[in-house]
């Protein structure tokens, strides 16, 4: 059934875009009912987790995202990208996410690097990246954060980077990398990323160090390829959700080797403010979006099942108590959506509202992803109790939603992380209790 209020026309406000971006997520819509819809079970092999139909599947509805433009949406048009506004970005992370967050965020990560070497002005790497963004061939990347001994420190302002120990060393015309990345995804050998729809994996943009001691001043973003000499990966983690679409794997750099252009960040400080601006208050927005768009699946499905069950001879959606439930499903998924929209227009004007790496706006990507998990965990949740053990059922699409949402809430240092950062955007930064005295014992 069609919900008025769910269609793009409805849902998106021409006070964040125009008539021809509503139009490009009608056909993102069309695409999702069309093509990912029907294959949502087989992007985890089915029930029986059949590993060769996933990776065939994955890989073939990325390639088909990939003809449809959505990898180059926000690459500029000098580069043969389409130049596309960061709304629009956010409608592809939504719409994708309706169907399969993990696919969306697969298209995403692409978004990603580029927004990296846009920050930074890199405009010989975004003229050497462009081709492959941008040709008939097919490619995936990677953005490598967390390290095994400190979870979400590297999100944590209060350590100003100093608990990188992934480094960088000038040797050269190279920097030489050696540490070690936990959680990176989609990551692993590169044979793993070719298929008959993927080429080949772009590599991994990496966050470094020159040395912690010198914190926010030596930290920095690397392009490391993925066939780069003394790289190696583990296997992919087993995992509640995202089981193909995001492997997740850990890295060791020994001695690897990388020509000096690829450092992403040029100035003093710089990597610092990629890593908090688009790193991870762009991070987190992105996830708001798709979080949104996961919401909305789950809303779709209870709307449809609870007008189809009666009671008593009438359909359960028109029992008062049950649609309280749905409304309220509706309310926080129309709440999340205009405020991701929002902070996504405000991030559009850094001469009004600062730039993304102030503490101000950080605070709002931080709530902006912090409600829509709220909101996808409420959505998911009502779903799945509104229709009882039909939900609780593989075959009904909930149960995937709510093993996929989880991780997107926690990823870039998590809800309770978000809820800090609401804080320092409020009245300041603050440190934690002893901190001065973990660094000496550090030598920091």
């Amino acid at each position: 059934m069609i919900y008025k209020m769910l269609l793009p026309r409805y849902k998106y406000p021409k006070a964040f875009c125009t008539d021809e971006e509503i139009m490009m997520a009608e056909e993102i819509k069309r695409f999702v009912d069309n093509e990912v819809m029907p294959k949502r079970h087989d992007l985890e092999g089915g029930w029986h987790r059949d590993e060769k139909k996933a990776l065939e599947t994955l890989h073939e509805l990325y390639a088909k995202c990939h003809e449809l433009g959505l990898t180059k949406s926000n690459l500029p048009e000098e580069y043969g990208g389409l130049g596309l506004s960061p709304v629009v970005r956010q409608m592809i992370n939504e719409e994708l996410a309706r169907g399969d967050i993990g696919l969306a965020t697969m298209v995403g990560k692409i978004h990603w690097i580029v927004s990296f070497m846009l920050a930074a002005k890199r405009d010989d790497l975004l003229k050497e990246f462009a081709p492959y963004i941008t040709g008939d061939e097919v490619w995936t990347a990677c953005v490598a954060i967390t390290e095994p001994h400190g979870g979400a420190n590297i999100e944590d302002p209060a350590f100003e980077f100093k608990t990188i120990r992934t480094r960088i060393k000038s040797d050269g015309d190279e920097w030489v990398i050696n540490g070690h990345k936990i959680w990176p995804g989609p990551g692993g050998p590169a044979e793993r990323f070719k298929s008959k729809w993927l080429k080949g994996h772009l590599g991994y943009w990496t966050i470094v160090t020159e040395d912690p001691a010198r914190g926010v001043e030596a930290a920095a973003m690397v392009y490391v390829p993925p066939d780069a000499e003394g790289v190696r990966f583990s296997s992919p983690f087993e995992k509640c959700g995202f089981c193909w679409t995001d492997e997740n794997v850990e890295i060791w750099f020994n001695n690897v080797r990388i020509p000096k252009k690829y450092r992403i960040d040029t100035k003093p400080g710089e990597g610092a403010n990629i890593i908090k601006g688009y790193v991870i208050g762009l991070g987190r927005l992105a996830g708001a979006a798709r979080l949104t768009g996961l919401a909305q699946a789950c809303l779709e499905i209870a709307l449809d099942w609870t007008g189809g069950r009666e009671i008593a001879g009438q359909p359960v959606r028109e029992r008062s108590a049950f649609a309280m439930i749905l409304a309220e499903m509706a309310r926080m998924i129309e709440v999340s959506r205009q405020y991701y929209l929002s902070v996504t227009w405000q991030v559009m004007h850094p001469d009004i509202y600062g730039p993304p790496w102030s503490s101000e706006m950080i605070a709002k990507f931080s709530a902006a992803r912090s409600f829509a998990a709220d909101t996808a965990e409420f959505c998911v949740n009502k779903a799945m109790e509104l229709m009882g053990s039909y939900g609780y059922a593989y075959e009904q699409h909930v149960e995937k939603y709510y093993r996929d949402f989880k991780i997107v809430k926690m990823w870039l240092g998590g809800a309770q992380r978000d809820r800090l950062d609401i804080a320092q955007g409020l009245y300041g930064p603050f440190k934690w209790a002893g901190i001065e005295e973990w660094e000496k014992k550090q030598g920091l």
